[in-house]
């Protein structure tokens, strides 16, 4: 069942939304660095006659960016943030495959404490 966060005023929501915009921007670096060393590595490859995927990095950079913007929403709009971040966090799972377990609990927590932080509304009680 939610319950109203009643104890947190909008000093502690803002605090905790700014630590999720710092955690988010931390694995925002992160996965554009992964995306780089990942798409270095394809390209090598691709030299060597090895990989098959020449798209990768922009798929990869369109994550990164997607989870900026997520993480610079954080503050603001709390409940879109959230998606962009957990989302890009699974996404680039599929992008550079298990090397997100580097970059992707980052950009979760920072969605989930972005999320979990904001004013829920139950029907049926005073507030």
């Amino acid at each position: 069942m939610a319950q109203a966060n009643e104890s947190r005023g909008g000093v502690a929501r803002f605090t905790l939304r700014t630590i999720a915009l710092i955690i988010g921007i931390v694995g925002t670096v992160i996965a554009f660095i992964l995306n780089i060393l990942y798409s270095l590595a394809h390209v090598l490859g691709r030299v060597a006659g090895i990989s098959d995927d020449p798209s990768h990095f922009w798929w990869g950079l369109l994550c990164v960016l997607l989870a900026l913007v997520g993480s610079f929403l954080a503050p603001i709009l709390p409940l879109a943030a959230a998606v962009l971040l957990v989302g890009t966090g699974v996404w680039f799972f599929f992008i550079v495959g298990w090397w997100a377990v580097i970059a992707s609990p980052f950009l979760i927590v920072a969605g989930l404490l972005t999320f979990s932080n904001r004013k829920v509304r139950v029907p049926g009680t005073a507030a």
